[in-house]
């Protein structure tokens, strides 16, 4: 039988439609097959696919000492193992779900269903006698379906793909509309490749920056690495030796403690995850205006980016997470800019 694959990261399952910013998070892939869930560790490191964590030695130390885990002589390899197998332990605790003679595998397995099964009943779907891989299925179409009528796209009598397809082409007109774009007559590719140009130029504007010249990437590269630069100087974040992907990351935590305090929610011994579910459940709209959407469509910098990916979520479906042939991907390989 083949198997079916549904993509999460251990961030996304211990938040189940949260946000994937656990930095300390081992990515896990699911299989289904003949009716059973199997999981599978892969070595990527920190954070949402091996992106956009801070996998430096010392947040693994800082974090290692947060769990009460033993750190001398022991690598940065075996550090990692034990932190994640801490924090699964961590969430199964909290979640009231017994631990004695349970392996890892075995404790992710209950803690992902009993986030989707409480994610499922917010949404108002029946979780009796289903699995993972159908809660997962079912959360997927019902976020896809809110989307569409944010967007106002009819969703009678449609299958997911042709929904999928129009909720994207709906938010891109949306978005040229806003940044005065014509879209009569253009595909959704030309679309995309205008709205991405003219949000950088937008933004390069805002900076103080000239792009006169300069290939559209580099340009969009460098107004990134500008504002989140900026952005850690008046939060009084150091920018020394570190990456670009790393200052970033730094910089969404310290806004989402910031936010939390002034919601009056306690940030003692928790993880900007822990922070952004509270937030989140508090007050939504406050968190959007914090961190706002992607930063002009790049990859890695906004809300969006730190929330589990869900298959038939909003990320998918709107398919923001680019490619690297799509024109807003400036993402690199060694997470520097």
């Amino acid at each position: 039988m083949k198997k079916t694959i549904i993509g999460f990261s251990l961030a996304g399952l211990l938040l189940a439609g949260g946000y994937a910013t656990t930095s300390f998070a081992a990515d896990t892939e699911a299989y289904a097959e003949k009716g059973e869930l199997s999981w599978k560790f892969k070595s990527r490191g920190f954070g949402h696919h091996g992106r956009g964590g801070t996998n430096d030695s010392e947040s693994i130390l800082q974090r290692a000492g947060e769990l009460g885990i033993q750190t001398e002589g022991k690598d940065a390899e075996t550090l990692i193992g034990e932190i994640r197998e801490a924090e699964i332990l961590k969430e199964a605790k909290e979640l009231g779900i017994k631990t004695d003679g349970k392996d890892t595998e075995d404790l992710m397995e209950e803690v992902m269903l009993a986030k989707l099964k409480k994610e499922a009943a917010e949404l108002g779907i029946k979780t009796e006698g289903k699995d993972a891989e159908a809660l997962h299925e079912e959360i997927g179409t019902a976020k896809l379906k809110e989307e569409a009528n944010e967007l106002g796209v009819t969703t009678e009598n449609k299958d997911l793909e042709t929904l999928k397809k129009e909720i994207q082409t709906a938010s891109l007109n949306k978005q040229a509309k806003e940044l005065g774009i014509s879209a009569d007559g253009k595909d959704l590719q030309t679309l995309k490749q205008e709205i991405f140009t003219a949000s950088v130029k937008k933004e390069a504007e805002k900076l103080g920056i000239s792009i006169e010249g300069k290939d559209i990437r580099e340009a969009a590269q460098e107004v990134f690495s500008v504002k989140v630069k900026k952005e850690a100087k008046e939060l009084g974040i150091s920018i020394d030796g570190k990456f670009i992907q790393q200052i970033a990351q730094e910089v969404r935590e310290k806004k989402v403690a910031n936010l939390a305090k002034d919601l009056g929610i306690s940030t003692k011994d928790k993880s900007t995850a822990d922070l952004l579910a509270e937030i989140e459940e508090k007050d939504s709209a406050k968190l959007q205006d914090v961190l706002g959407e992607t930063f002009m469509g790049i990859k890695g910098f906004g809300k969006k980016e730190m929330k589990g990916n869900h298959g038939h979520g909003k990320d998918s479906s709107m398919e923001q997470r680019a490619s690297k042939e799509d024109p807003a991907d400036i993402s690199t390989d060694s997470g520097s800019m």
